[in-house]
């Protein structure tokens, strides 16, 4: 199934968008001169790196369902 350019474009913003997040958490988490703090010996600049990485990781999830059901051959068809 051939897709058109819309829904490409609409797969690589989310896999664009998907990659700034799991960035923005390396950057945060390991990077970031930025003290807020610590809670239990732990970085809290670590945690919220890690959040936005863990997020990161589940737009990219969302983004390989999303193509994944536009391959699909029923794609828009409702039951048997």
């Amino acid at each position: 199934m051939k897709l058109s350019a819309a829904e490409v474009i609409n797969i690589l913003f989310r896999l664009i968008a998907a990659l700034a997040y799991c960035l923005l958490g390396v950057y945060v988490a390991f990077w970031s001169e930025a003290q807020l703090g610590f809670w239990f010996d732990v970085s809290i600049n670590f945690y919220l790196g890690f959040l936005f990485l863990a997020y990161g990781f589940f737009r990219f999830y969302r983004a390989y369902l999303y193509y994944k059901e536009l391959t699909e051959d029923e794609y828009g068809e409702y039951g048997s």
